[in-house]
């Protein structure tokens, strides 16, 4: 979908988009949609916020016609907004002033003071009122992109087997490792004798391990290792995706078995393998919520572009400047 009305949350975005309708006096409109206008500080902004979403800078873009490319998308998004828009209140779904008021509020508690929140107005060149207005807008744009979805979308039990009989793939589970770690930091820039006390730190460490002192307490109480407040736990993974010292130390144990004490440019370490999980297929029953998810996702998308050419097959749209 080139051009998508995502269902948002308003209330606490944290940049603001003025929507088309009236046009302010001396703004240069650059297309109408069934006579309301969409002005160039309209398209500029949403034109910002593409290159914000896409983690672009403009001053580094050096080609023009990925710039125009980029307008172009900002544009199709405006038009459909205000397409959505336009429909939602033919079809009575305008958002009630309880819930703008109530995103409003949200909008201002995102903000460290109101003087900020005000500051940020004045620099999209509108004010509380214009605000809430765009926030009706928006809203109730997306509320009729819920119904369209509502009504067009449906994922039934055999639409979700299918989908899992067709993508083994995403389903399968690599074997997995499941660690902890303790750590004494040492930097290799300190001088010897700290890294030799380092050392004998966690070797004191681990032979109360393996007298049988507990992991988990020995971590949280003497690690230097971020995952001290787990325990020393490791997130599993498979082998291949732990740090590369981890991996030759770990693959020589068993589970349960206790790591010699390993040396890094950072200091020292110890790993203790827990268990090693089998390649397996996660089942369908676990698999359900995120096949349906997508489904949602992926049709949703789809029906929201059927709706927006039917809404444009019927509108007048006027394109005032080239692009």
């Amino acid at each position: 979908m080139n051009t998508p009305l995502t269902i948002r949350h308003i209330a606490a975005a944290a940049s603001f988009v003025l929507m088309a309708g009236v046009a302010p006096a001396g703004a240069q409109v650059v297309a109408r949609v069934n006579g309301a206008p969409i002005t160039n500080e309209q398209l500029d902004r949403a034109f910002s916020n593409v290159l914000r979403e896409r983690k672009l800078n403009i001053s580094r873009m050096q080609n023009p016609k990925q710039a125009r490319d980029l307008k172009r998308v900002a544009l199709e998004r405006l038009i459909q907004e205000e397409l959505f828009w336009q429909q939602a209140q033919k079809e009575n779904l305008v958002v009630s002033e309880a819930e703008v008021e109530k995103a409003f509020s949200e909008s201002i508690a995102s903000f460290r003071s109101r003087e900020a929140f005000e500051t940020q107005l004045m620099r999209q060149g509108t004010d509380e009122r214009g605000f809430r207005d765009s926030i009706r807008r928006l809203q109730s744009a997306d509320r009729y992109a819920q119904r369209v979805v509502e009504q067009r979308v449906r994922i039934t039990d055999a639409d979700i087997e299918a989908f899992y009989r067709a993508n083994p793939g995403l389903f399968d589970q690599p074997e997995r490792w499941k660690a902890r770690t303790m750590a004494i930091l040492a930097p290799s820039t300190q001088p010897p004798e700290e890294r030799l006390r380092a050392r004998l730190r966690l070797e004191a460490l681990r032979l109360q391990l393996t007298q049988g002192a507990d992991f988990d307490r020995l971590a949280r109480q003497h690690s230097d290792d971020p995952t001290r407040q787990w325990g020393g736990a490791l997130d599993v993974a498979p082998l291949g995706d732990l740090p590369e010292w981890m991996r030759a130390p770990l693959a020589k144990l068993k589970p349960g078995g206790l790591s010699p004490v390993i040396e890094t440019a950072q200091g020292y370490h110890l790993l203790k393998l827990e268990a090693r999980l089998p390649a397996s297929r996660v089942p369908l029953a676990e698999a359900r919520t995120a096949i349906r998810d997508q489904l949602q996702k992926t049709r949703g998308s789809d029906a929201l572009d059927q709706a927006t050419a039917e809404l444009r097959a019927a509108a007048k749209i006027e394109m005032l400047v080239p692009l």
